[in-house]
């Protein structure tokens, strides 16, 4: 029987409680383990649901691309006609569900926005992008509130 990636990831944890932990006899090696032992909690915490965040968030993304291209297509100006490009090199939606699937296409769709940033960023401030700032708000929010749900306090120090 081949076991769920959750359920590696537990023996592991288990295992090191068990095999390691009474071998550690130094005040710093035990205060060290613990945070390992919060990695692994934090590994699993949302094994569950990866695949449907993915898939969420490929959605979202997806969603404020057309709403910047829907913008930037009323914006006339050659740095926004070159910018349009890349709408015609989006990845393909993921054919699968597999995580390493749904990430390819979550990549080629974070790599367009860096694509996008050169026209996108200078929207805050140059008056001939203005039709860009409610977008560029969107956007800087999307990324803003998806980096704090990766966020990993322990590692953060």
């Amino acid at each position: 029987m081949r076991p769920y990636p959750e359920e590696i990831i537990l023996a592991l944890q288990r295992g090191m409680s068990a095999h390691f932990l009474p071998e550690l006899k130094s005040s710093y090696a035990q205060a060290q383990f613990m945070p390992a032992q919060l990695l692994f909690g934090i590994a699993l915490r949302d094994a569950d649901g990866a695949a449907q965040n993915m898939i969420d968030a490929n959605r979202e993304l997806r969603a404020l691309l057309a709403e910047l291209q829907s913008t930037l297509g009323a914006v006339d100006r050659d740095d926004a006609r070159v910018a349009g490009g890349v709408f015609a090199t989006l990845p393909s939606p993921a054919a699968d569900v597999k995580l390493s699937s749904l990430r390819t296409e979550f990549d080629g769709l974070r790599t367009a926005f860096s694509q996008l940033a050169p026209v996108l960023e200078p929207a805050g401030e140059d008056d001939g992008l203005a039709a860009l700032r409610p977008i560029r708000r969107k956007v800087y929010d999307w990324f803003s509130a998806d980096a704090r749900k990766r966020t990993v306090p322990i590692l953060n120090n």
